[in-house]
């Protein structure tokens, strides 16, 4: 094979041609050959068309971006490459990083350069890389992009969903974008890393914890622990290790990576190491500067809890044909027991599909233990009330608490006149003449809102339920008081307001002529 047809060879693989040609500097300022971190290499083979990157600092997405870029624009011709940043500085960085790769490329693979003003490289097949920060100008405008890639989104202005929509509407066929970042409160960035994770964008998400790094930290691991051992006389031991820590040594995390992440804690603190540093996606958005109603500690330490004692049990062979054909939106954590009592909250929507709101059900056994839930926003009210009452059926004649607002009305009906479904809470109201009346269902005002919302602060943070849902979860990370409103600050609240109508059924438990369904 002459050496022409390696070139060729090398050059159809980003990543072969990286670790052939490259050379970048390491932790202590040496220029060594690049040799690509998992993290890295994951992210160039599984990358698609739209990709969205939560990571822990410092795993060289950036570099390897730079590297990406680099390769295509000395192996295709005519193409356009983005770089972008979010102020002036960090774009001179990733300038002053691009150049320096570049320059220790070896000669036969660099081509002549008709362009190197500080913001672009541009070079005699016609291909450039602009480095650009978000800013109000279209950056995207007139080009046809090969890649972008975002650096650090999570800090970019006010102007960066203008700029992504015409970077997005600027990816030539075949070209990719990279949003990428570590997590700065519950912003943009949060948002849309949220919606690739629910699937209600068309961004592919990719994480990349801290304690998957083997290479980055090695050093620094070494000093550290050093550190550790000076300060505390020994060694840190398995006996020693805390809830988190446990959790960390039980996905890889070695005893001289702890003993680091202890370091780091006792330096700026754990919600600066979190956000830094984060083992989770929800970890990495602990710190926020929302008004959260639910304590963001009690919720991630449940999620990361969540898959070792929270299974979801196989949909049984005896559950109503209804159910059977809408399994995937049901998940059951406990099968009914005979003689026993359970409550169900259900939030009913239009079933609209897309960002509109979804239809859930949310049950609870006497103790407080979600049992099941069932979500979904593409069935209609006139099926979902068929769902629902046969969810009440299953569980044992379950009382329900349907809130009355948006599609509430018609479900109810259905519950009550069709399937002749008594055991249904009822609330009382008062008429024109000042009249006592009860209503079927619940109605979330003003008044009852708050106290729906309190009870079920206090039992989950008491330990007086046990939440398995992983969207209840997520719903209720982001549910805070605005402007004296409780509400989603983003995406959706059903699953924590058909969770509070079920707490309203467990804790007033009054039940209407329908008997116990014996074991």
């Amino acid at each position: 094979m002459t050496d022409k047809e390696k070139l060729e060879i090398i050059a159809k693989d980003p990543i072969l041609w990286m670790e052939t040609f490259v050379s970048v500097p390491d932790k202590t300022g040496r220029v060594v050959k690049m040799k690509l971190t998992p993290e890295q290499r994951w992210l160039i083979k599984h990358k698609q068309k739209y990709n969205i990157v939560l990571k822990s600092r410092q795993l060289g997405i950036s570099t390897v971006a730079n590297c990406y870029s680099l390769w295509l624009a000395l192996t295709r011709p005519n193409i356009t490459c983005l770089m972008m940043s979010y102020c002036d500085d960090s774009c001179r960085e990733v300038f002053g990083k691009l150049r320096g790769i570049y320059d220790n490329l070896p000669d036969f693979v660099k081509l002549k350069e008709t362009a190197n003003n500080r913001t672009s490289l541009a070079f005699e097949n016609g291909s450039k890389i602009v480095v650009a920060i978000c800013g109000t100008r279209d950056k995207a405008r007139g080009s046809t992009l090969a890649f972008c890639h975002m650096s650090e989104v999570g800090l970019m202005n006010e102007h960066l969903e203008s700029q992504l929509i015409a970077i997005e509407q600027a990816l030539a066929p075949g070209g990719c974008i990279i949003q990428e970042s570590t997590a700065k409160g519950l912003n943009f960035f949060h948002d849309e890393w949220q919606a690739a994770v629910a699937k209600e964008n068309v961004y592919k998400p990719f994480f990349f914890p801290w304690y998957k790094d083997r290479r980055m930290f090695t050093d620094e691991y070494k000093e550290f622990s050093e550190m550790y051992i000076a300060r505390n006389g020994k060694y840190l031991t398995e006996e020693e290790l805390d809830e988190e820590e446990q959790w960390l040594y039980e996905k890889g995390t070695t005893l001289q990576m702890l003993m680091w992440r202890r370091i780091k804690i006792l330096l700026r603190g754990k919600e600066a190491f979190m956000q830094e540093f984060p083992s989770t996606p929800t970890e990495a958005f602990l710190n926020s500067d929302g008004a959260n109603i639910f304590d963001i500690k009690c919720i991630h330490e449940r999620l990361i809890n969540i898959d070792k004692y929270a299974k979801v049990l196989q949909i049984p062979k005896n559950i109503s044909p209804i159910l059977k054909q809408n399994k995937q939106y049901l998940k059951i954590w406990k099968y009914p027991v005979g003689g026993e009592r359970y409550y169900i909250g259900c939030d009913g929507a239009e079933g609209l599909a897309g960002d509109h709101d979804y239809s859930v059900i949310e049950v609870l056994d006497s103790d407080g233990f979600q049992c099941a839930e069932f979500r979904t926003n593409r069935i209609k009210p006139y099926i979902f009330s068929e769902i629902l009452h046969e969810m009440a059926l299953y569980y044992n004649n379950a009382l329900l608490c349907i809130e009355r607002a948006s599609a509430g009305i018609t479900i109810i009906e259905k519950i009550r006149d069709t399937y002749k479904y008594v055991n249904m809470m009822r609330y009382k109201s008062f008429d024109a003449k000042g009249k006592t009346v009860r209503k079927w269902g619940w109605e979330t005002s003003q008044s009852s809102k708050p106290k729906m919302i309190n009870s079920f602060v206090e039992l989950f943070e008491t330990g007086g339920m046990c939440v398995n849902s992983k969207e209840l979860l997520k719903e209720m990370k982001l549910f805070q008081s605005v402007d004296g409103k409780m509400c989603a600050i983003s995406g959706h609240d059903d699953c924590v307001m058909a969770m509070a109508l079920a707490i309203v059924a467990m804790i007033n438990r009054v039940h209407y002529g329908r008997p116990l369904k014996k074991g």
